[in-house]
């Protein structure tokens, strides 16, 4: 099996690109006509699954899932059979990634696979959330329900990571000038002032010579500052994938930091009630869900506390019961987690939690990079003041003397 970049043109003359995985050159366009697409032009790439080359070739954003599950929706809705809504996404997707995927999962499904099965077999396109969502939709017979609310998941998604993103950009603007600067005064600002000052012959302020041997230290372990400006982010990001212990006691840090840590708790305990609420209203069981989500969350206090969860869930205990040990939950959740479960409104129970932190986080976002971008700021003044005041006491000193 080979994989070919073609070329092909539909029946309204419209250029389409894309890449296909076929035995030779005779079955790629057969399989590109079964698609209503004629061949222009080919090249054929190393043989390998298209499966994996799709998997290399890139990120698909979730906008482009969000859109994929939106048209996938309308289709079904209107009555289109599933294989034929694949066909004409794999030919109309503008993301090339995402639509040399389709083409792969429309073959398989045409084939007899199941979409399900279909799409598990790209997992870095279709993580195990989706895929389980569309596997509950196929076996209940609400797929076309199912994308619907995948859509509105994908969207949720998409604008809290847009939250997030818009508040960082001015204090990473801040922090990376703040971090310029004082790389600018250690290295090339206070050493020029040193040999002025012992010129002076006056005895220098405590800060005063604080600060010179900071600007030394910094001059002389150069490297080592450099290493860990490199290396730190790596380190601290890789770290919660290769390093467990590492990750447990990096989450648990920053859930503990002023202003900022009770923002990233919301957001941890959003993203686990608004999976949970998805995956439990598909229809799938409550144990699989609290798996599920233990990957979703972001967070390894969060994860710890769920496989907990699950365990006692699974010798049978209540979920609200078993939530409430751990202190990462809100006691408000766990209280409509309990209503819901007594009530058996769990689903709409969760989606009610959800709603409430979907409104809540904007705001908190706001108020949280309200209260740095002033601090941020104060500190970049703090730094500039108090270096320049070591710099010029000791020659106020000597106008002093003189006087």
């Amino acid at each position: 099996m080979a994989n070919f970049q073609y070329r092909a043109i539909d029946a309204h003359g419209k250029p389409i690109e894309g890449e296909m995985a076929a035995p030779d050159l005779s079955h790629l366009e057969r399989q590109l006509q079964d698609m209503g697409l004629w061949l222009v032009r080919t090249l054929e790439s190393k043989p390998k699954s298209l499966a994996r080359t799709t998997q290399k070739r890139g990120r698909v954003k979730p906008r482009d899932l969000m859109e994929f599950s939106t048209h996938m929706f309308t289709l079904l809705e209107a009555g289109i059979p599933l294989t034929q809504a694949l066909k004409s996404l794999s030919i109309e997707t503008p993301n090339l990634h995402l639509r040399t995927t389709l083409q792969a999962i429309f073959q398989q499904v045409e084939a007899g696979n199941t979409l399900h099965d279909a799409m598990k077999q790209h997992p870095r396109i279709f993580p195990p959330q989706i895929t389980n969502l569309v596997h509950a939709g196929e076996d209940s017979g609400t797929l076309t329900e199912t994308f619907k609310e995948l859509e509105r998941y994908l969207d949720w998604l998409d604008q809290i990571r847009g939250d997030v993103r818009q508040a960082t950009i001015y204090p990473s603007i801040v922090m990376v000038a703040v971090i310029g600067l004082l790389v600018l005064l250690f290295t090339f600002v206070i050493p020029r002032f040193v040999p002025i000052l012992e010129g002076l012959h006056v005895p220098l302020p405590t800060i005063t010579i604080l600060i010179i041997t900071l600007s030394e230290l910094f001059v002389g372990s150069w490297w080592l500052w450099s290493s860990f400006l490199l290396l730190g982010p790596m380190v601290w990001t890789l770290g919660r994938k290769y390093l467990p212990g590492f990750a447990h006691w990096r989450d648990r840090m920053v859930l503990q930091l002023p202003v900022l840590g009770e923002l990233i708790r919301m957001l941890t305990i959003s993203k686990f009630v608004q999976n949970f609420a998805v995956l439990y209203r598909a229809g799938i069981p409550v144990l699989q869900c609290l798996q599920l989500c233990q990957g979703l969350v972001g967070n390894s206090v969060m994860e710890r506390a769920l496989q907990d969860t699950q365990r006692a869930v699974s010798e049978g205990s209540t979920i609200n019961e078993s939530l409430s040990r751990h202190p990462v939950f809100p006691p408000m959740v766990i209280q409509m987690i309990s209503v819901g479960e007594a009530t058996g409104t769990l689903p709409h129970t969760l989606m009610n939690v959800a709603n409430y932190y979907n409104r809540e986080i904007p705001r908190k976002i706001k108020k949280v990079f309200g209260i740095l971008e002033p601090l941020i700021t104060l500190g970049l003044i703090a730094i500039v003041g108090i270096v320049a005041l070591s710099l010029f006491m000791p020659m106020m000193s000597l106008m002093g003397g003189i006087h």
